[in-house]
């Protein structure tokens, strides 16, 4: 392949991310990294990572891919952080795990979405929804010519202090507690048992018992179940009962 992507998305956004850049570079391979046999190298000219921010950092899943997979040759690697905020240290954290490849991030980016962070945030109308989708399509074009002519470039960083130096720390104290956050998931009698949740969860955390979804401990806690339940009948604790859910709607999650 040319070029790839890998990307790793709950509700859609950074797939969007991830589909939009792939279009405007052409010749390139989009893959859910969730779904990626690491024990493949990766020989590519060009290799972007697309990801959500978690607490200032990145998922347990984008750690885990970046210490396993193998790259062949060097890579021009750039990496899109998609947030509903700040973005953290999540780049610094990207580029300390690839020099442990012996390979660099050549440049990094953020692009602020809808956030879908329920438990805290609402994601907005659908008219500020679409402002930032608008302003998406303006970063993906800049962030193309940045990687179509392989610039290296200071990657971009908050300009908050506490969140470059900071954020590292605060985000391994906290995404290390994923996996088993899903205990806190629950499902309420308006549940029709149609398995849209299973179906949405990159990770096969979920399977469907008795016509109800159970968790099994292993979750990358990006919201996805919840958000994409037709009948709003998952909820986490008792935080999100009257929270609006959020599903990007220019994606089909799931389907790549």
């Amino acid at each position: 392949m040319k070029n790839v992507i890998f990307y790793f998305s709950g509700t859609g956004n950074s797939m969007q991310v991830a589909e939009d850049i792939a279009h405007e570079i052409e010749e390139c391979d989009v893959i859910n990294l969730a779904k990626y046999d690491k024990k493949i190298s990766i020989n590519a000219e060009r290799v972007g990572i697309v990801f959500p921010v978690y607490f200032w950092g990145v998922p347990n899943i984008i750690k885990a891919f970046l210490k396993n997979v193998e790259f062949v040759n060097d890579p021009y690697i750039f990496a899109i952080a998609t947030c509903g905020g700040t973005a953290g240290a999540s780049l610094i954290q990207v580029n300390r795990l690839l020099k442990l490849k012996n390979q660099k991030l050549s440049a990094g980016f953020f692009i602020l979405m809808p956030d879908n962070y329920i438990m805290m945030f609402n994601p907005g109308d659908e008219e500020k929804q679409q402002k930032l989708f608008d302003e998406e399509k303006m970063k993906i074009s800049v962030i193309k010519e940045v990687v179509l002519n392989k610039k290296e470039q200071a990657f971009e960083s908050s300009k908050l202090i506490i969140d470059r130096f900071c954020g590292n720390a605060i985000n391994n104290l906290v995404v290390k507690k994923y996996p088993l956050k899903d205990y806190g998931f629950n499902v309420n009698e308006k549940c029709i048992g149609c398995g849209k949740c299973k179906e949405v969860c990159s990770v096969s955390n979920i399977e469907m018992i008795n016509g109800k979804p159970n968790w099994k401990h292993h979750c990358e806690f990006c919201l996805g179940c919840l958000n994409i339940c037709p009948v709003q009948s998952i909820n986490y604790k008792n935080k999100t009962q009257n929270r609006s859910r959020y599903i990007n709607p220019n994606v089909k999650i799931g389907t790549v």
